[in-house]
């Protein structure tokens, strides 16, 4: 049901088209028991200093193998918006796994635009809009930060959502726009995972990716690199993780670097 749903949402909000082949295979793992997974990001080179070695590199650890993409890229509805900025969800390819009520989403923009920002936030099954907004213009390129919290958004646990960011360059035809977006699922932590996080540490992103917490994850080292921006062991470790999930050129680019627009 769940599978069906996506395909719903992504065809008729997104307006992409659906590839043929996709089928449920086996389900999710409980929060925080996941699966082992191939020790990739333990060691990682750093994407600004080429053949530099970093050691103790977050590894995300996905939670829901065998489920449906979520992830909707950044290519154009239509044709004639080759002027648009690139813009990507900075998300795993299936729905990433939040504990919070109201987490915090990362999305990126390539370069600076004037092109109207909307953001859409929507329940599945049943489907229904819970957000329907325009965003502030960002005022620098880079990792955009989008708090659910400033739209009095919040996320149920058991329940799946869709969010969206659209360019939209002419809003008498949206067939312009420009989409992207990520599922996201509200989860409980298991006992152990509970535990871990109980103990003030440094590497609670560490703790929280390999549980399969990407949205907090993410957050908590944004949140340090905000504090200290000159850290490039903090960017490389946030660097890693997008690259763990699909977004080498994100994780390469300088303007992923410390520093975030406005939501």
């Amino acid at each position: 049901m769940r599978f069906k749903t996506w395909l719903i949402a992504f065809a008729l909000v997104a307006g992409v088209a659906v590839p043929s082949g996709w089928a449920e295979e086996e389900p999710s793992q409980p929060s925080g028991q996941s699966a082992t997974k191939p020790d990739q990001g333990q060691t990682a080179y750093s994407p600004q200093e080429p053949g530099v070695m970093i050691a103790a590199m977050p590894v995300f650890v996905p939670p829901n193998r065998g489920s449906p993409m979520a992830r909707l890229g950044g290519a154009t509805r239509s044709a004639g918006t080759d002027a648009l900025p690139r813009i990507e969800a900075l998300v795993p390819e299936t729905a990433g796994w939040t504990l919070r009520e109201q987490p915090v989403l990362y999305w990126y923009l390539a370069e600076p635009t004037d092109v109207r920002v909307d953001f859409v936030l929507l329940r599945l099954d049943p489907m229904e809009t819970l957000v329907e907004t325009t965003l502030d213009r960002p005022q620098q390129a880079g990792v955009q930060r989008l708090r659910l919290a400033d739209h009095g958004a919040k996320l149920e646990t058991g329940a799946s959502y869709q969010w969206l960011i659209k360019l939209v360059p002419n809003p008498e035809d949206r067939s312009y726009d420009r989409v992207v977006g990520g599922g996201i699922e509200r989860v409980e932590p298991s006992a152990e995972l509970g535990a871990q996080l109980a103990d003030p540490q440094p590497s609670r992103a560490h703790v929280l990716a390999k549980a399969g917490i990407w949205y907090d994850a993410v957050d908590a080292l944004s949140i340090q690199l905000e504090s200290a921006p000159g850290d490039r062991a903090l960017w490389n470790q946030r660097a890693a993780l997008f690259e763990q999930v699909g977004l080498p050129e994100i994780a390469l680019d300088n303007d992923a670097a410390p520093g975030f627009g406005r939501r």
